[in-house]
């Protein structure tokens, strides 16, 4: 294989496109694009 970058399964960020997310009281709150750290559970 070529000596590319390890493809391992690693994120060190993940891409959150804009979306629009819906709250419990019935607002709309459009979140634009950003990247944030993955949730290491």
């Amino acid at each position: 294989m070529a000596n590319g970058g390890s493809r391992k399964s690693v994120i060190k960020r993940i891409y959150v496109p804009t979306y629009v997310r819906q709250l419990p009281n019935g607002e709309r709150v459009t979140v634009p694009g950003h990247y944030r750290k993955p949730t290491h559970t």
